[in-house]
């Protein structure tokens, strides 16, 4: 075990190099250093491995060929710099896990904590990857073509991606614990953490708020556009991006755990 000063000072060396990196905001960068204490001390060194694999490449996959995603800037109501409450909606569901882990000591969360990083994994590989496919991506609920970046929506690529995301971590998963984790937990781990992009995907489209620009018609998620202020057009308020993440994580994770014992 590393004293706990000394852990907090190199997750604090490693959130400011994010910072520095862009990838972080000042309040995401303090709310890696909490996420990243909390699992530390359920699932020490291992679990913040499997945590940096999510985070160095999903960062990549933000950062590449960024001038190519800019045009879908004007929907999202967030850039690619991550600030707290996207760090919360990613990892707080596996950092509650891990403190749930260190009290209780019982293996079921392990697999659980896998699966909600293989869950933000794949989200997150899905939305970066998926904005490079060639054709238009469509509503999971009614198949409609939309606009690329438009929270909700699929394409082949894009969900490729996610399911290739997943498993990355599933494997890393295995190689990191190979001692506890089965083959089979292996299919578990990303079957849900793919399971997770699709509810992500519903949850997008249905009740995440969107809102309209009065002066160019674009729907969007930004609250301010064309120096003007948005009109919520659909889905329910204050319900963003960030929310629909952290529902889709927990929801999965539950599952994951009925399924575990059935």
């Amino acid at each position: 075990m590393i004293n706990n000063s000394l852990l907090l000072l190199l997750l604090a060396i490693f959130s400011y190099m994010a910072y520095k990196a862009k990838a972080l905001k000042l309040s995401g960068s303090i709310a890696a250093i909490v996420v990243g204490f909390a699992i530390y001390f359920g699932f020490g060194l291992k679990g913040l491995l499997l945590l940096a694999i999510f985070f160095i490449t999903s960062t990549f996959w933000s950062k590449w060929k960024q001038k190519q995603k800019e045009n879908v800037q004007s929907i999202l109501e967030k850039d690619d710099i991550r600030d707290w409450a996207q760090v919360v909606a990613n990892g707080g569901v596996p950092a509650i896990i891990s403190i749930l882990y260190y009290v209780t000591d019982e293996p079921i969360f392990l697999v659980i904590f896998a699966v909600s990083i293989a869950a933000a994994n794949a989200d997150t590989w899905a939305s970066e990857i998926g904005i490079f496919s060639k054709s238009n991506p469509f509503l999971f609920v009614n198949l409609k073509r939309v606009s690329k970046g438009t929270s909700g929506a699929v394409s082949p690529l894009g969900t490729v991606a996610g399911l290739i995301g997943s498993l990355l971590i599933a494997i890393s998963t295995y190689v990191l614990w190979y001692k506890e984790i089965t083959v089979s937990e292996i299919g578990i781990i990303t079957l849900f953490g793919f399971l997770s992009m699709i509810i992500d995907t519903i949850l997008g489209s249905t009740i995440q708020q969107k809102n309209s620009c009065p002066i160019c018609h674009l729907e969007t998620e930004k609250k301010i556009h064309c120096h003007t202020k948005t009109i919520p057009s659909n889905g329910i308020a204050f319900f963003n991006n960030d929310m629909v993440n952290i529902v889709s994580i927990l929801l999965t994770t539950t599952m994951s755990v009925l399924f575990y014992f059935i």
